[in-house]
């Protein structure tokens, strides 16, 4: 697509009105060493495998609008094969690669094209058939058609949103039951052949990202390689193989992405100082496997974390939890702070109950966790308004996640469905 075209005026016309809180300064290259730029709000939600709707929209569509008026800046969706289940689209045989799906389902275009500032997507390639968890190798022409669909994914992106001042972050789920074969028990460890083929696995993906990066000319939009793991806490304690101790110092990456229920959950019910402590040492923990890189700051970050209604049962205890997650991780410097989900994607098989993992329940009506989120983005924005307004630029990460971390406490000893 002419990048002159369509997609960019309505962005710059959204930077010019202030819709994105994004600058050149903001997005401007670091020295390694230097604190990390401006990012993010870091706290926000995603929206993935869809399972009910209040609108006429596409179910993506809706979920986009409703994580956008909640005020948060970062949208997380999922591109793969499994795009039908996930937003309720009807699948289409002529659909094959990820670029035929966004050439046929306008609808995840229509929501990146929306005022968010980051862009977080779980991408599976259509070609991709995740054997080299299996055998430990992946064929030449396997891995040629992998890394032509990432590829061509990566420098579209760039160059349709070229002058936009977009991050886009192309990474994956829950690594970790990759390595078990869709295994799902955590009692488990990963073959020898299964921690080989993920190597493999997630060193093809970021080439391509990376090549495309090198090879496609652009101008103020980023794209980067994420990797998410999920077991850490068995890894931590007992060196157990896991992708964290395993994979990730042989990843060539430029962030990762921590599904944290592993620690999160037993650390919100320890609370206090043993809960911090918990969450600190596990984000240590990933940090000290992570190869080093010229980006600066903070390189982890929280994709995954929630407290399910089925379990903790109390929708205030659901928001001082999810609260108690929320500053830890910021206090510790985490780019991206992401709660599961907007709308919950999980039913009891014994009741066909939604589970809880929400914002919003099945309903339509907004959970006290979903207040906290609301005012903790409106605090965060007119906090950055007030920042730019005296120094004339945003704030660095680092600094912002102090200051925001502070605010926590103000929004959780009040019910703030009252105001």
């Amino acid at each position: 697509m002419d990048v002159s075209s369509g997609i960019i005026p309505r962005v710059r016309s959204a930077l010019a009105a202030g819709i994105l809180l994004a600058t050149a300064a903001a997005c401007g290259a670091s020295e390694p060493g230097e604190a990390a730029p401006f990012a993010g709000l870091a706290v926000g939600t995603q929206s993935i495998g869809v399972r009910y709707q209040f609108t006429s929209d596409s179910a993506l569509e809706e979920s986009a609008k409703q994580i956008a008026a909640l005020g948060s800046d970062t949208l997380k969706i999922a591109l793969t094969p499994t795009y039908s289940k996930d937003y309720l689209i009807k699948r289409d045989p002529n659909i094959r690669s990820l670029m035929d799906l966004m050439r046929s389902q306008p609808a995840f275009e229509r929501v990146m094209d929306m005022p968010f500032r980051n862009i977080m997507l779980w991408v599976y390639p259509f070609s991709d058939s995740k054997t080299a968890f299996a055998t430990g190798v992946i064929s030449e022409p396997e891995a040629a058609r992998v890394y032509r669909e990432i590829y061509e994914l990566t420098a579209h992106l760039l160059k349709r949103y070229s002058g936009s001042g977009k991050t886009f972050y192309l990474g994956n789920w829950e690594g970790d039951w990759h390595m078990l074969l869709e295994k799902y028990d955590y009692n488990l460890d990963p073959t020898p052949e299964a921690i080989q083929g993920a190597i493999q696995w997630f060193n093809l993906r970021e080439k391509a990202v990376a090549d495309a990066r090198r090879d496609t000319p652009h101008d103020d939009v980023k794209v980067y390689f994420y990797i998410e793991l999920n077991h850490v806490r068995k890894a931590m304690d007992n060196d157990r193989p896991a992708i964290v101790n395993r994979v990730l110092p042989h990843i060539r990456t430029d962030f990762v992405s921590w599904s944290s229920y592993d620690v999160t959950k037993p650390a919100a019910l320890l609370g206090g100082e043993a809960g911090r402590a918990l969450v600190f040492k596990a984000l240590d923990y990933i940090e000290s496997h992570l190869p080093k890189s010229d980006i600066p700051g903070r390189r982890v970050f929280i994709g995954e974390y929630g407290f399910e209604l089925a379990s903790f049962k109390d929708a205030d205890l659901q928001r001082q939890y999810t609260a108690s997650i929320m500053k830890w991780a910021l206090e510790w410097g985490c780019p991206f702070v992401l709660y599961w989900e907007l709308y919950c994607n999980e039913v009891e098989p014994a009741t066909g109950k939604s589970r809880g993992y929400w914002l919003i329940d099945d309903q339509g009506v907004k959970q006290p966790v979903w207040f906290l989120h609301q005012e903790f983005l409106a605090r965060a924005r007119k906090y950055l308004e007030e920042y730019r307004a005296k120094h004339g630029t945003y704030p660095s990460q680092e600094t912002y996640n102090k200051v925001a971390a502070s605010w926590i406490e103000e929004f959780v000893n009040h019910d703030v469905r009252t105001r």
